[in-house]
């Protein structure tokens, strides 16, 4: 049976994973968006021992044209804000294995800091340079722009948004020296005009909304689903397989309902 699937065979399904962070966790650093290394790296190794590729992508945008083939198997995983650690705990995990992945950089602080996270009393934690950024871009990870301030998209005037997603693209541009084809909605916010910005500036946009990509996918609306650091292999088969994991769900659930009870017995004993 072949591996690879053509530009005109259907149905297609990509199943996109969502990370930030890849590495120890600091003091304050915010443990639902860092993986720790040696977990990501289990994590790999079960895609790779289930037959999954990992894809870049434009490899997904040039199939969909129906320029290019695609392996039996594929998934795209996503790093979004840029974080220095991905070029000593991920970033070489991909590549021992032959994967492509996407990084998404935020590029008014390229070599800088989360800073929209510091406002917040989370930890500082550095950001990829301009020459780790070509570096790992030449060893086949594609980047795309995640905006130059990290901003919600949601409401920004034209002139803020040309900034922010056109500017973006043309930093990236600057340091790459070839076309950013790729776009991810910080905080998965966007509304009617930012998504047409994105339509204007690139190929694909992704969002933080829950699914498989398919052809029928708006392409500018990208679907992901955001792998958390403390579940177990049970959950990544969901989430490569349907898009979304209900056990994470299930166990959200669970959580509000234990922390409504707990809320409403000190209510009770204080009012008591």
């Amino acid at each position: 049976m072949s591996t690879e699937t053509s530009g005109k065979m259907l149905p297609a399904r990509l199943p996109a994973l969502l990370y930030h962070r890849v590495g120890p966790l600091a003091d304050r650093s915010d443990a639902s968006l860092s993986a720790l290394p040696g977990k990501f790296e289990r994590q790999v190794r079960w895609l790779v021992r289930r037959g999954y590729r990992g894809i870049c992508p434009s490899d997904w945008h040039a199939w969909r044209k129906g320029e290019g083939s695609l392996p039996e198997k594929p998934v795209v995983l996503t790093f979004d804000d840029g974080y220095a650690d991905l070029a000593v705990h991920a970033l070489p995990v991909l590549a021992r294995h032959g994967f492509g992945a996407a990084v998404f950089i935020v590029t008014s602080q390229i070599e800088g800091t989360n800073l929209w996270d510091q406002g917040a009393g989370r930890a500082a934690h550095r950001l990829m340079s301009a020459a780790e950024i070509r570096a790992w871009s030449a060893r086949g990870i594609e980047f795309g722009s995640h905006t130059r301030t990290h901003r919600s998209l949601k409401g920004l005037p034209e002139s803020e948004l040309e900034s922010e997603i056109a500017g973006s693209r043309r930093d990236l541009e600057a340091i790459l020296d070839r076309p950013v084809r790729c776009f991810a909605y910080p905080y998965g916010d966007y509304d009617r005009a930012a998504v047409e910005w994105a339509r204007r500036e690139f190929d694909l946009a992704f969002s933080i909304e829950e699914g498989l990509n398919t052809r029928a996918t708006d392409p500018w609306l990208m679907l992901r689903s955001q792998v958390i650091p403390d579940e177990t292999r049970f959950d990544l088969f969901w989430r490569v397989h349907f898009g979304w994991s209900p056990l994470h769900h299930l166990r959200r659930k669970v959580g509000l309902r234990t922390r409504l009870r707990e809320a409403m017995r000190l209510v009770l004993v204080r009012g008591s």
